[in-house]
């Protein structure tokens, strides 16, 4: 039960220990004597980053589990992909049906995938899209280990969908309450850059994303990854409308609320 005091083989450094065990207290996976709580047990029988064992968790509260399964599956591929289009491709892709998403690249992940799914060739799909057939090929079998877990360990009597890209704005309000952690604001002066909630790092919506042309930039966004080159990025990024942030989470985002 004490994390810090486990003889782990290969010690990471204590800060990283202590970020960790924070995260989990914030979720509610671990209470405040360290130990699992019925929440930590049911993320620990899933084999993907905690936070989004979480976001499959509260999807089921949106009812649109079997999307954050796709998107989570993707994510967790950890395999680009989007690749570099060449000519042929740029020539065919007005007459096709466009897989980026306008509310960003979760959705755009989950556009993908879904397009790719229903395709009858689905290699000459991802070629005419320019999309990694085997990132998407890896993702659709992490997708499938996911479900069986979700049906057997978590004991779910179906998978819930929403229904449709016509209701994925469900998709984004489960996305923000899972990753509330991860959630910036447009800078007010700056209106090219954005401030994380949680560390009040100061960065910019990354080149390759979905959002990086809008303009204005959108309000509140939530990401999966803060990178650092020589400057900050947000990357996989996806709009959230920022009165979700106290309705969803109203113990960290309510005006009375502390910060998390």
């Amino acid at each position: 039960q004490n994390v810090m005091g486990f003889p782990l083989v290969d010690r990471p450094p204590k800060d990283s220990l202590m970020k960790a065990a924070h995260l989990l207290c914030r979720i509610g996976a671990l209470d405040k004597s360290n130990s699992l709580t019925a929440v930590g047990k049911k993320l620990a029988m899933i084999p993907v980053h905690p936070v989004y064992a979480y976001c499959l968790l509260v999807s089921s509260e949106f009812e649109c589990t079997a999307e954050m399964l796709s998107i989570v599956a993707m994510l967790s591929a950890e395999t680009p992909v989007f690749v570099a289009a060449n000519r042929r491709q740029k020539e065919l892709a007005p007459k096709t049906k466009p897989v980026l998403h306008d509310d960003g690249d979760h959705l755009s992940l989950l556009s993908a995938y879904s397009q790719w799914k229903k395709s009858s060739n689905k290699q000459a799909f991802a070629r005419q899209h320019g999309l990694n057939h085997t990132a998407l090929e890896r993702a659709n079998t992490i997708r499938g280990q996911l479900k069986d877990l979700l049906l057997q360990a978590w004991q779910f009597k179906q998978i819930p969908s929403c229904g449709g890209p016509k209701n994925w704005h469900v998709v984004r309000r489960a996305l923000l309450k899972g990753c509330f952690m991860q959630t910036a604001r447009r800078d007010e002066v700056n209106q090219n850059a954005y401030q994380t909630t949680l560390t009040r790092q100061v960065a910019k919506l990354h080149p390759q994303s979905a959002l990086f042309q809008r303009k204005p930039p959108p309000a509140c966004v939530v990401y999966a990854e803060l990178i650092t080159t020589t400057k900050n990025y947000l990357r996989t990024v996806t709009e959230v409308d920022p009165a979700w942030l106290a309705e969803l989470c109203p113990q960290y985002f309510a005006t009375s609320a502390p910060q998390p």
